[in-house]
């Protein structure tokens, strides 16, 4: 039985959004990848979501507010970008209070962060900039692993 997932973005300069892509282009076939504005009111019939979002003001973006709020899934795993060190107290606090404005009883199987330069954070990335896609990538394909218990 193939997973059925979803990932779902709220993206500002892109950034996430290519994130997004990467994460679903390694998903089961046909997974969905939509911004926030176009994602479904029911999550109920997918074995995992996944939702992107960016940190502002040391909280999940409003948008991403907005998404986290209407998602309900024991499966959520969370992917977002920051420029704080991905390792600090403060990191732990955006993702703390991103998985906190989730539907009572959700669930939350993994998170993921996306290191930006502060210098950069608030523009359209370079043609260049490495945004780890293929880490992002790893991320997804395990876990949705996990959940498949392989």
């Amino acid at each position: 039985v193939s997973m059925k997932a979803i990932v779902v973005y709220s993206s500002k300069t892109g950034r996430i959004q290519q994130i997004a892509q990467a994460m679903a282009q390694v998903l089961p076939q046909g997974t969905p990848c939509v911004p926030v504005d176009e994602m479904p009111s029911d999550f109920s019939n997918y074995d995992c979501v996944f939702m992107g979002f960016w940190i502002d003001e040391n909280q999940a973006d409003p948008k991403g507010q907005e998404a986290l709020k209407k998602i309900a899934n024991d499966h959520v795993a969370i992917f977002t970008t920051m420029y704080d060190d991905p390792y600090s107290d403060q990191a732990s606090k955006h993702l703390r209070s991103a998985v906190e404005l989730l539907k009572p009883g959700s669930g939350v199987v993994g998170t993921y962060i996306t290191w930006t330069d502060k210098a950069r954070y608030m523009y359209e990335p370079d043609a260049g900039e490495d945004l780890h896609l293929d880490e992002a990538q790893s991320f997804a394909k395990n876990t949705v692993s996990r959940l498949k218990g392989n």
